[in-house]
Parts: structure tokens; C-alpha cells; sequence
């Protein structure tokens, strides 16, 4: 039995009835429709997996009934049934991507055949969907225990300086001094507060970076880097490594934690391969704006992909950094860039200047598109 919810839509009811007996006995759920105009109101209550159709019908045709799913948001697979005698549909009908033309009149079993395969699909992107789920947990996972680090060397700064204050006032007070002659207390008070409130702040850039990410938002880049040079810091002051910034800045609207996350995956990538080498070490990042994309792109200078690896970077599991790598991070990004923000990821190895010093190393670009400016 082929597990579908099939839709048949057929002004003939002779033959609709004949269709529909007949499919039955191979398919979980069939619902038959005379009216196309019926069929519409009913698709949000049967969620029907695909819809057979005729092209020509007298209320509205086949193609008509598509366009008006289509405008209702329900992206369905459709096949169309003519005897091709209606040219006039064909061409529009093809740019609406339909499934699948099949001729009047209809072989049943090739019918059958075709909702085999495409009930087969429907399971690949499923476990397709299944298993790009799963990555983006471990990649979430791996990330939140990144983050949760990230804290605690950021917070340990600023939990050091409160405990100081603290003692201090403790011990003014025991010796007789909490007059504050020379606004020693307020100067202990005001570290407190400073102290608290990057402590805050920080975790409210956290909280927000770990969050959900179901709606699309307008954001500015420059506010967009600012978020990643913060929640990045300690790993960067850790390591030395000098940051450069060439920005320009533009407004879109997009996910703008989805590409947070990328931009946060491909920055520790380069700290990783910079924290191996003992000379300068740099990461360029800049942005710009072409004809139709917004490019974002981020270097660094450690000597590069080596050229037998770079083809596979974007790969799932594909890791050179053997026990310590996961392999998901560089994929998942690719992942988020193309079927998320819609954009694109590439990778390459190039030189960069920077106080008239050439540097070779990894190139990041992510192009998204400017059509989503507002």
C-alpha cells in the first residue's frame, strides 16, 4: 500500500469515480473532487501529500487551481492530466514547475508507478530533513558549549573585580574608614556596577545568539560584527590575534542569528589554525556591496587550505583536526548560507595586504543577496 493523501481533481464524474476506485486499492487515502474550486477550500484540511489533476475544466482549469495553491501558500506537487489538445497551458504550466504531464487517457498503472516513486521521494527528503536536523543540533550543541566557555573566561575578569570592591568596602569598614573622605567607596561602588553590567550584557549576547531563530528580522552588518567581536573576544585576546575591519556598512533582512552562527563557525575555524602558528596573527574581515549581493568576507593568515583538502571542507564529518573536530560546523554553515538566508558560501586561498605586508591564507565569502534590502 502506498502510504499518500492523494488529491484527484475531475470534472468527468464517470471517470472520476473510475480513478478513484481504482487508486484506492493501492493508496492509503484517496479524496476525490468534481469542483475545483471545492478542491482548493479542502486542501488546508486534507494537507494532501500531491494532486492529480485535469488541465481542462469548465469552472476553472487545472493550471488556474495551481496558481490559486500557490498564491494560498501551498506548495503541493501537482500532476497534470490532458489529451493534449489544450498547447495554450503548457508553457505556463512548465514555468510553475508541475510534477509530471500525463496524456488522456490515463494509463493507471503508470499512474501507480509514478506515485511509487514519488512516494519514495517524499521519504529521501525526508530523511534528508531527518539527518540536516540532526547536524544542526550537534552543530547548536557543539556551539553552546563554546559559548558557555566563552563566559566563563569572560565573566572571570569582572567576577574577580567585584570580589575585590567587595573586600575592600568590608575592610574600610572595619578599620573606620566608611566616611570616604577621598571617594574611595564610590570608586569601589562604580566598579561594581560597571562590572555588572558587562556581566549582562554579555549574557543577554548570549542568550540571544543561542535563541531560536524562526523570523526573519532587519538588521544592520556593522551592529550584526559588532555582536561577534564580543561574543568572541576572550578567544581572540587568548590567542593575540589582531583583528582588521574593512566595513561597509548595509541594511537587509534575513536570519540574522542563522548567520551569526556562520560567521561565528567560520571566525573560530581561523583562530584554531592561528593558535598553531607562532608568527603575527591576523583576521581580516570586510564586507561590500555589488550589483545583486551583499559579500561578506573573512581571512586570516594561516598559510591557507592545503589544496587536497579544500574541495572538502564543506563535506559532512570532514575534519583535519582528527579527536577535536566534529566535521559539522563548515557544513552546517554551507547548510544555513544556501537553504536559510538563500545565499552562497565559498571558499578559497588568497593573499591580502595589510600595512604593505602581503599574508596568504583561507578566504570566506558569503554572498547574500541585496534584493532583500529594504
Amino acid at each position: 500500500m502506498i502510504n499518500l493523501r492523494v488529491m484527484i481533481v475531475e470534472d468527468d464524474e464517470f471517470l472520476l469515480k473510475k480513478i478513484g476506485k481504482i487508486l484506492s486499492r493501492e493508496i492509503s487515502n484517496i479524496y476525490t473532487f468534481k469542483n475545483p474550486i471545492e478542491a482548493i477550500g479542502k486542501v488546508n484540511e486534507i494537507k494532501p501529500d500531491i494532486i492529480i489533476s485535469d488541465i481542462n475544466m469548465p469552472e476553472m482549469n487545472g493550471v488556474d487551481m495551481y496558481k490559486e495553491l500557490k498564491r494560498n501558500n501551498f506548495d503541493i506537487p501537482i500532476i497534470l492530466a490532458s489529451a493534449f489538445s489544450e498547447p495554450e497551458y503548457f508553457i505556463e504550466a512548465i514555468k510553475l514547475k508541475v510534477k509530471k504531464f500525463i496524456v488522456k487517457p490515463i494509463d493507471l498503472d503508470e499512474l501507480i508507478n509514478e506515485l511509487k516513486q514519488f512516494e519514495q521521494e517524499l521519504l529521501n527528503e525526508k530523511e534528508a530533513i531527518k539527518q540536516e536536523r540532526m547536524l544542526m543540533m550537534q552543530s547548536k550543541m557543539a556551539a553552546m558549549g563554546e559559548m558557555l566557555a566563552n563566559i566563563a573566561h569572560q565573566w572571570r575578569q569582572p567576577l574577580n573585580t567585584i570580589s575585590i570592591c567587595a573586600s575592600n568596602i568590608k575592610l574600610e569598614k572595619e578599620f573606620g574608614k566608611i566616611i570616604d573622605e577621598d571617594n574611595t567607596l564610590d570608586s569601589m561602588v562604580e566598579n561594581i556596577m560597571n562590572s555588572i553590567q558587562y556581566m549582562d550584557v554579555t549574557l543577554n549576547d548570549f542568550q540571544s545568539y543561542l535563541k531560536p531563530n524562526n523570523l526573519e528580522s532587519c538588521f544592520y552588518i556593522k551592529d550584526t560584527l559588532d555582536k561577534i567581536e564580543k561574543l568572541m573576544f576572550s578567544q581572540m585576546k587568548t590567542y593575540k590575534i589582531e583583528k582588521i575591519k574593512d566595513i561597509q556598512d548595509f541594511h537587509l533582512c534575513n536570519y540574522q542569528n542563522e548567520l551569526i552562527q556562520v560567521l561565528i563557525n567560520i571566525e573560530k575555524n581561523a583562530i584554531e589554525e592561528l593558535a598553531k602558528q607562532d608568527k603575527e596573527r591576523i583576521i581580516k574581515v570586510s564586507t561590500r556591496k555589488d550589483t545583486n549581493n551583499f559579500i561578506i568576507t573573512i581571512q586570516d593568515n594561516a598559510g591557507g587550505i592545503p589544496e587536497e583538502f579544500i574541495d572538502k571542507v564543506f563535506e559532512p564529518y570532514f575534519t583535519t583536526k582528527k579527536d577535536k573536530g566534529t566535521g559539522i560546523g563548515l557544513h552546517m554553515s554551507r547548510q544555513i548560507v544556501e537553504n536559510h538566508l538563500q545565499g552562497k558560501l565559498t571558499v578559497s586561498n588568497e593573499n591580502f595586504i595589510h600595512n604593505d605586508t602581503s599574508y596568504y591564507g583561507a578566504k570566506f565569502e558569503i554572498y547574500l543577496e541585496s534584493l532583500d534590502e529594504y
